[in-house]
């Protein structure tokens, strides 16, 4: 097995743990605060991160200046915490499916906040899959009745986990390019670790949230900080700089089926729409990717 074979799994196994968070957080038990959830899930990122750091020298990390410090303050503000209670919250209200749906538009989105906020190019194959996915999301999160525009709040909970997201990955380029993935991974997980612990703090969540909870609260909770966090990132990091941004972002897609396929095992009920859903939001990445694709194989049937 070549090494891109191993580097192609490890997205895999990424894409499979950020699916499974997704059930994970619908298995808590409900009277757990959303915001105690989120803060203990990067809590225990944050943790791991700080003690391989504390044991392991990294020669490759940089001094930080104040600016660095204000922009990955800003950066864990927005894609750690504003993504993550958005999504915790948003699992009070929809189902889990529907969550992957929305988020799997991220390749996507990427790239038109990346036309808007950097101005990178973007084609009509891009437009094309995008409006393409959108009728995919909007199928799911409106039931199939797409003209009524009547919108689960946890759905559109979910439109904000999104956004943030994909802001997160285009300011850390713009803002912290000169920053080691690692150091800023570290940094982003420990800011946003204490933001939530103190907002869960002062809205009086913490105390009261971890005296209600169980051993099987604690088991997911763990698994989402190790799995669903921490080797999640580490695989999907790996894989950006071996194979490209470009090319592991194009199976982001692959994320709903996962989590429908979790989800019927663990018994719950899947609505055809949801399916349809899922099928349109892949075929909106596929026709998104088709320019480079096809654009390649014209130069080469050229010479």
């Amino acid at each position: 097995m070549s090494k891109n074979n191993y580097v192609w799994a490890g997205i895999i196994v990424a894409i499979f743990f950020w699916a499974s968070n997704f059930n994970a957080i619908k298995a808590i038990t409900p009277e757990i605060s959303p915001l105690l959830s989120a803060a203990l899930r990067f809590t225990v990122a944050a943790l791991v991160l700080v003690g391989l750091r504390a044991t392991r020298y990294q020669s490759n990390e940089i001094s930080l200046t104040r600016r660095n410090k204000y922009a990955l303050f800003v950066i864990a503000t927005i894609g750690v915490t504003i993504q993550n209670f958005s999504i915790f919250f948003a699992m009070k209200y929809t189902q889990a499916v529907n969550a992957s749906v929305v988020m799997a538009n991220m390749p996507l989105a990427g790239i038109l906040l990346s036309a808007l906020l950097l101005k990178t190019p973007i084609s009509r194959f891009n437009i094309a899959g995008a409006l393409v996915s959108i009728v995919g999301v909007l199928l799911v999160i409106t039931g199939g009745n797409i003209l009524s525009l009547s919108f689960n709040s946890g759905d559109l909970l979910m439109v904000v986990a999104l956004t943030s997201g994909c802001l997160y990955t285009i300011l850390s380029k713009r803002w912290t390019p000169n920053i080691p993935i690692g150091q800023q991974l570290r940094w982003m997980m420990c800011l946003g670790a204490l933001q939530m612990l103190i907002i869960a703090a002062v809205k009086g969540d913490f105390l009261n949230g971890l005296s209600l909870l169980t051993f099987k609260d604690t088991i997911l909770i763990v698994y989402m900080g190790l799995c669903g966090t921490l080797l999640a990132y580490y695989f999907w990091m790996k894989g950006a700089f071996v194979l490209g941004p470009h090319k592991v972002t194009s199976i982001f897609n692959i994320m709903p089926i996962f989590t429908l396929v979790i989800s019927v095992l663990a018994g719950t009920q899947v609505q055809w729409i949801q399916v349809v859903g899922i099928a349109l939001v892949g075929a909106g990445v596929l026709i998104s990717n088709a320019y480079p694709y096809l654009k390649q194989r014209s130069k080469s049937v050229q010479t």
